[in-house]
């Protein structure tokens, strides 16, 4: 029986590398006790095929792997004890979502990624030491009190206005990138070769809602577009060079074939 199993990748754990991730999931099936298939030969492994890797400092409620399950063991286990028996094993920030089979003569869901979907969060600019402490030397004519006065100014400003401001110009740089017939970025190559490359392409879908991001971009061997490139193209915009300063976070949401079925969309529950 071939099964697909579905995970969220968050916190701290965002920080892991994907093949770390895969000697993790190899050891956590054996402590589970699940029924996974072997392949032969002198050196026999897991039967198992990861999806798309996730970036680095990423974080996924969409992650996927493939693995096949003894007939033996088959017969005995199902998606709900599946889940209950994984998710005891998974460290915190790692979480088990599904597990269902898939049908035998489906493709591996590696090979079947053909795009996904973020979302981006953008975050309040981090805050300076010294004036978080209240350390900071003072200026010339400046003291304490006008200090402080300055600070709730600022603080009334950023929650009358500010964000409005902001979440404007996220929307006015979308549409700025989407004019673009063509959006060329320099990508470092697996040898560390510079090269220019046409990401218009590989943006399926891209929409603002206040300060949070939404894209549908390429994923695959045919077309491969990191979330982080489609950034630094926005940011680079006469409207996107105002979000800059600001601290964001990447969620992938799903992953999808050709034909834009979800990789969960094959499986259906062990009963």
């Amino acid at each position: 029986m071939k099964v697909r199993v579905k995970y969220a990748k968050r916190g701290n754990l965002r920080f892991v590398g994907h093949l770390d991730m895969m000697r993790y999931f190899q050891k956590a099936n054996r402590r589970a006790a699940l029924p996974i298939a072997y392949s032969e030969g002198f050196s026999p492994h897991q039967i198992m095929s990861f999806a798309a890797p996730l970036g680095m400092g990423l974080e996924s409620i969409a992650e996927y792997f493939d693995i096949r399950l003894t007939d033996e063991g088959a017969e005995t286990i199902s998606s709900s004890e599946a889940i209950r028996s994984l998710n005891a094993q998974m460290a915190e920030g790692i979480e088990i979502l599904s597990f269902l089979r898939i049908p035998d003569d489906a493709k591996n869901c590696m090979s079947i990624v053909h795009a996904a979907d973020y979302t981006l969060t953008f975050l309040e600019k981090a805050v300076p030491e010294e004036s978080r402490t209240g350390k900071a030397e003072l200026s010339e004519g400046e003291t304490e009190e006008s200090r402080m006065g300055k600070t709730k100014l600022s603080e009334a400003v950023a929650e009358e206005g500010g964000e409005s401001d902001q979440s404007r110009a996220l929307a006015a740089a979308v549409e700025e990138l989407l004019a673009c017939p063509e959006l060329l970025v320099t990508k470092k190559g697996k040898k560390g070769n510079l090269r220019e490359i046409d990401i218009r392409p590989m943006i399926l879908q891209l929409y603002a809602d206040q300060m949070t991001l939404s894209m549908r971009i390429a994923q695959g061997s045919e077309a491969n577009l990191k979330p982080e490139l489609l950034v630094r193209a926005l940011l680079s915009t006469a409207s996107g060079r105002v979000l800059s300063d600001l601290r964001f976070r990447i969620l992938r949401t799903e992953l999808y074939d050709a034909e834009m079925n979800s990789l969960e969309s094959y499986g259906e529950q062990i009963e």
